[in-house]
């Protein structure tokens, strides 16, 4: 989800002890988004620039992530979410949930390779859940043998062959499970990779993984993300730090949280709880569009679908009349306009949610009440 890099804006900013006092946002954009493609679940496929249907039309997906609780490790997370939560994303309008796994929900260090019944339990009932509730799901290596990369701390993935074996070996079990199940939408193979030395490590390991996953499943898209980080520096190079590889089905991702400084106001994990980001308005637009035309251009050159894979905002951003609402709906507009698929970060936790309260049941009474109208009004039936 962090993307450091951005954390250099903060040299710009200055430090907040206290509540700021700002006037009365102006009200959010409610431009209505397109209407959604609608029918049977289908086989995705990249088709040039778009990610289609089996009639070769372009979908519209855009949804939310359901985090899984990975950062607790939690390899049943049964309190994070039910099949009520697909029918309440689906009340706000949307049809795609980016399904966060953490890898000990189907395999233990103490046996690697051998995949353990209950998870594959909880995925199949994920599965039918969706299903029933008209969802796509995108499954999403979050957390992985050797570590959660977007802190640049799963230096294990990269510096152990073994994990690497493990990883390839998983993705390829899941594929083989789901080679026939069209709910699924594809495999977005790692989150936010962190490599110590160049990109070519995840290119490399992003190949073998594609690879594998064809022997047993050539109908679902493979989702390749750029690279987060390369040896602790986060800025992009030319290419955005994406890295390319050769299937004849593939998606690139990309993760999108500018100004850093405002969506990750206070933030206390990123050094950030004394930072102030501001109130957002209609005149720091800018501040969005020119990063995100970026992405939008190297997909054009290299002519290939993009997916925004996370966007969001921490609970912060909503209170003190920062306006984190005119950002959401500025956002969704964005990626609205550029027709890509895209899924908000994220459903349930304690700072980037629609209902807060990680660890606990869903509790609707503590939840981001304007967030989920704001995404009624945009995506529901008029």
């Amino acid at each position: 989800m962090l993307q450091l890099f951005a954390a250099l804006l903060l040299l710009t900013l200055s430090a907040c002890a206290g509540t700021p006092d700002y006037p009365a946002p102006p009200a959010p954009s409610l431009r209505r988004a397109a209407p959604e493609t609608i029918g049977p679940h289908q086989f995705l496929h990249a088709s040039g620039t778009q990610w289609v249907d089996e009639a070769g039309t372009p979908v519209r997906l855009r949804g939310v992530a359901f985090g899984n609780e990975v950062y607790s490790k939690n390899p049943l997370p049964t309190a994070h979410h039910s099949e009520a939560d697909y029918a309440r994303l689906r009340a706000m309008g949307m049809n795609l949930v980016r399904f966060y796994l953490y890898y000990g929900t189907l395999e233990d260090d103490a046996a690697p390779l051998r995949y353990k019944d209950s998870g594959w339990d909880w995925l199949d009932r994920n599965v039918a859940w969706a299903r029933k509730h008209g969802v796509y799901l995108i499954l999403n290596m979050h957390a992985p043998q050797g570590g959660f990369q977007s802190l640049g701390e799963g230096g294990a993935l990269w510096s152990q062959a073994a994990n690497q074996d493990r990883f390839v070996a998983m993705w390829r079990a899941i594929a083989a499970r789901y080679a026939k199940e069209p709910v699924i939408a594809g495999y977005d193979l790692l989150n936010e990779p962190v490599v110590p030395r160049g990109k070519q490590q995840w290119q490399q390991l992003a190949q073998r993984t594609a690879n594998a996953i064809r022997e047993v499943d050539t109908r679902h898209t493979v989702i390749v993300e750029r690279v987060n980080a390369v040896a602790d520096k986060w800025d992009n190079d030319a290419e955005m730090n994406f890295v390319t590889i050769e299937d004849p089905n593939l998606v690139y991702t990309f993760h999108f949280y500018e100004p850093f400084a405002f969506t990750h106001t206070h933030a206390p994990w990123a050094n950030m709880a004394r930072v102030e980001g501001g109130q957002w308005g209609p005149d720091r637009r800018s501040e969005i569009t020119t990063g995100f035309n970026r992405y939008l251009d190297w997909g054009r050159r290299h002519g290939v679908p993009l997916y925004l894979g996370e966007f969001g905002l921490i609970r912060a951003a909503f209170e003190a009349n920062r306006n984190g609402l005119g950002w959401a709906a500025d956002m969704i507009d964005l990626a609205e306009s550029a027709n890509l698929p895209w899924t908000w970060h994220s459903y349930h936790e304690d700072y980037f949610a629609l209902y807060y309260g990680y660890g606990k049941p869903i509790d609707p009474d503590k939840a981001n009440h304007a967030l989920i109208d704001l995404f009624q009004r945009k995506l529901g039936p008029p």
